[in-house]
């Protein structure tokens, strides 16, 4: 099986000799809507290296409705608790938004965590990304208005997916965001009145999105500064492992911010 380095951001961050440790244990895979990733309180048995949709981890009090703590789509991988040595997590992952992939097993992810010198600190490099989006996310709940948390959801979304259209229904995004649907539904109506946004037939589609960021009023750009900052510290880990490999230092890089996130062919800076 050919691993496609140009869908994912972390294997694209990878050494060549890493993406030939990880390639056997690679398994494509079909990732539906409502798909568990992972269960909370059982045992994760895989992480999964998303090329399309969007997975969502949610946590949630006794039987009360959960509420999103983070996404993750094509730039990272999912099930970042294995990645520190904890089987379990308190928190429910699946996929929001339908998409395809690579699982691994944790076994397999850990034998080569422990082969290869290069593998951990990008990995690891990545959890720090989510750990600053889970903590730009708990800002926006604790003090942004909900025109501010959705237009911060709309663009996390939009940066993770193909085409122009997100279909998410108002009650979706209300469960996501941790507040009821009429919020949603009146924020969503006057980004359609404004011109940011277009909602027709379930599909949300971003028209304007300079005046989005603007909406967001400042609870997006956080999170996706250190995605960028990743991918330069990513290069820099690399060095040393295609010092001897000049063939593998031409790379699709991930690229996020000003007009959203895009692929670019990239040359890797000079190890020297």
């Amino acid at each position: 099986m050919q691993v496609n380095a140009d869908r994912n951001a972390i294997l694209g961050c990878l050494s060549g000799a890493d993406r030939e440790l990880l390639r056997p244990s690679l398994q494509p895979i079909d990732l539906p809507v409502r798909f568990r990733l992972a269960e909370a309180g059982r045992a994760i048995d895989a992480v999964y290296f998303l090329e399309t949709g969007i997975a969502s981890i949610t946590t949630s009090v006794r039987h009360e409705v959960p509420i999103e703590i983070g996404i993750v789509g094509r730039e990272g991988v999912v099930n970042l608790p294995v990645l520190m040595g904890v089987d379990h997590s308190p928190s429910e992952t699946f996929m929001q938004i339908h998409g395809a992939g690579f699982r691994l097993g944790v076994e397999r992810l850990r034998a080569a965590m422990a082969q290869s010198p290069t593998l951990t600190p990008i990995l690891l490099r990545f959890v720090h990304v989510y750990m600053v989006q889970t903590a730009s996310t708990v800002l926006a709940n604790g003090r942004g208005r909900i025109p501010e948390r959705l237009a911060r959801w709309l663009l996390m979304a939009r940066d993770r997916v193909d085409g122009e259209g997100i279909a998410l229904t108002h009650e979706f995004l209300a469960t996501m965001l941790g507040v009821r649907r009429p919020g949603v539904t009146l924020a969503l109506r006057d980004f359609e009145r404004r011109g940011l946004i277009d909602g027709a037939r379930g599909v949300i589609t971003i028209l304007d999105r300079g005046a989005l960021v603007a909406a967001a009023n400042g609870y997006y750009g956080t999170a996706e500064a250190e995605l960028v900052r990743f991918h330069t510290d990513c290069d820099v880990v690399l060095c040393s492992a295609l010092a001897d490999d000049a063939s593998s230092a031409l790379r699709l890089r991930r690229v996020w911010g000003g007009e959203g996130a895009r692929w670019l062919r990239t040359p890797i800076r000079s190890c020297a």
